[in-house]
């Protein structure tokens, strides 16, 4: 999942694969990716992965003292009743 603002500020990709400890990570702890990396059966976004990013995300921009409206997909995955102090969700319509 990429997340970025117009001013060119870039959250760490969220990499979702089927491993949790990838072979080709083999001497790499996936702690120490470039990148916020989760895993399940299906490498498939799940609503508690995205439950757990966003409420991440919001404890960062809370800390930071930033409010912003992110926008989203209408996607399964994505929590339309998650509480969140410092981020507005915008789900956009179906296609």
């Amino acid at each position: 999942m990429i997340c970025a603002n117009m001013a060119g500020q870039k959250e760490k990709l969220l990499v979702i694969g089927k491993s949790r400890k990838p072979r080709a990570f083999k001497n790499i702890s996936v702690n120490h990716l470039p990148v916020v990396w989760r895993s399940n059966k299906k490498a498939w976004m799940t609503t508690a992965i995205m439950e757990e990013w966003l409420k991440d995300f919001d404890r960062r921009m809370k800390a930071e003292n930033r409010n912003i409206i992110l926008f989203l997909d209408n996607a399964c995955s994505h929590p339309k009743d998650i509480q969140l102090t410092n981020i507005r969700l915008f789900f956009l319509p179906p296609n």
